[in-house]
């Protein structure tokens, strides 16, 4: 075997396709791909142009890579997809992959081919690595028990919310709420019956929110839900619209039927919320009002609200620092 062919019979065996392309944007050389699972080694496209193997939007996007690694002699990086409706030009037969994830990396290489500069462009198949990734920050975002969002992520997208809002976009407003006598039912009849209670609640709610809404459990027995584009009036009835379902709605367990209320509080973004505690801190007290007034209610933040929590605090058990 020569020298020539042994570095092909090397490089034809690299886990990865890597693909040698014109500044024009043509395919000069293919090599490699041996685990990109792809069903076939590309080595058709030699001699095609980007625009002849893909769709025009992703060969535009691709050839602007390639000219910019080439141009600013800088590697350029880009995590990209095939699925069934944006797919390079395949053989018969080969089944089109449902979704397919690549890393590229595009390299500037010192030499000319047919009067034009050369990109060497690596095509690495990251497939499992891209659904890893998702997974684990689905776990990292979601709250194992009910499957909503946990503290972190709904307090970093309520503190998105009041940024955009600062920035011109339109209000919103936020409900809080607390399951009525929890710890009883915790005590009385164990902890996973308590789990059953919280799911049931969770199963209700969500049944009658909408897709953007955001919905999260952001304490034992406390939960929060982001209403976009809402007024305090248009969240305090869907918070009643909630809480009367809920009231309609025992949870079922498999050796209890137990009947569930919860204490609602409303409020509105103002001007004055530079970040998330004011508000949070409004719905709370607005909560608060409604356990005061004998639970299984809504309340919209009010001066009532205000003073009920400043009686509240004045309580002699603990004091301010």
């Amino acid at each position: 075997m020569g020298l020539l062919d042994r570095y092909y019979a090397v490089i034809d065996t690299l886990p990865d396709h890597m693909f040698l392309f014109s500044e024009s944007g043509r395919y000069l050389d293919v090599y490699g791909g041996d685990e990109n699972k792809t069903g076939f080694d590309c080595k058709p496209f030699i001699g095609k142009y980007l625009h002849d193997v893909m769709p025009h939007h992703l060969a535009d996007d691709f050839l602007s890579l390639i000219r910019t690694a080439i141009h600013l002699q800088e590697t350029q990086i880009i995590k990209y997809k095939f699925d069934e409706d944006e797919m390079i030009e395949l053989p018969n037969h080969v089944m089109v992959p449902k979704e397919i994830w690549f890393e590229g990396t595009i390299k500037h290489l010192p030499i000319i081919e047919q009067g034009e500069r050369v990109a060497l462009w690596i095509a690495k198949n990251i497939t499992r690595q891209h659904y890893l990734e998702l997974e684990l920050k689905t776990l990292s975002e979601i709250d194992e028990l009910t499957g909503i969002l946990n503290r972190r992520s709904f307090s970093s997208i309520l503190k998105t919310h009041v940024q955009d809002y600062q920035h011109g976009a339109k209000p919103f407003s936020l409900i809080l709420y607390d399951i009525d006598l929890f710890k009883r039912v915790n005590d009385t009849l164990g902890h996973a019956t308590g789990d059953e209670v919280i799911q049931h609640v969770v199963d209700v709610f969500r049944s009658e929110l909408d897709p953007e809404v955001s919905f999260g459990r952001i304490g034992g027995e406390e939960f929060a839900i982001l209403l976009p584009e809402k007024d305090i009036h248009d969240a305090h009835e869907l918070a009643e619209k909630l809480r009367q379902r809920l009231e309609k709605s025992p949870c079922e367990t498999e050796f209890y039927e137990i009947e569930i209320t919860v204490s609602m509080g409303v409020t509105q973004v103002n001007k004055d919320d530079q970040d998330t505690l004011a508000l949070i801190s409004r719905a709370d007290k607005a909560m608060y009002q409604a356990k005061k007034e004998g639970r299984n209610r809504t309340c919209k933040y009010s001066n009532s609200s205000e003073r009920e929590y400043t009686q509240f605090n004045q309580c002699n058990w603990f004091k301010k620092k």
